[in-house]
């Protein structure tokens, strides 16, 4: 395996690996962010002051039992469903910056490169 093969796989795995683990790590934040969030509503409600003493006089908008506020709110985001839509943005971007992009700019480029190493390589 050549230098530039070794090094530009190495590069990859690792950007993948650090990739990989920031998005995880950002999904476990949402998760522990969500679960924090309905723990407070949940002691909220149940230090409320309206109807502390008895539920039966709640005001009839307001959902008699944590329960019924559950089945309100909508259903939570999964892992599943960000780590799809981090995916769908991704591919968005990479396919715009495709469709802009002129290929024969980084043609030339690509080749001046070639020539700069090679000719790099031939002085030594």
């Amino acid at each position: 395996m050549g230098f530039f093969t070794g090094f530009l796989s190495g590069f990859a795995l690792t950007t993948s690996v650090l990739y990989i683990t920031v998005q995880i790590h950002h999904t476990n934040r949402l998760e522990q962010r969500r679960v924090i969030r309905e723990q407070v509503d949940q002691i909220n409600w149940l230090a409320s002051s309206v109807g502390a003493y008895d539920r039966s006089f709640l005001p009839p908008d307001i959902p008699r039992s944590l329960e019924d506020r559950r089945s309100k709110k909508e259903e939570s985001i999964t892992t599943k469903e960000i780590l799809k839509h981090r995916w769908n943005q991704e591919v968005e971007r990479l396919s715009r910056k495709a469709h802009e992009t002129r290929w024969e700019d980084i043609r030339d480029t690509a080749v001046d490169g070639w020539n700069a190493a090679r000719d790099v390589f031939k002085k030594e």
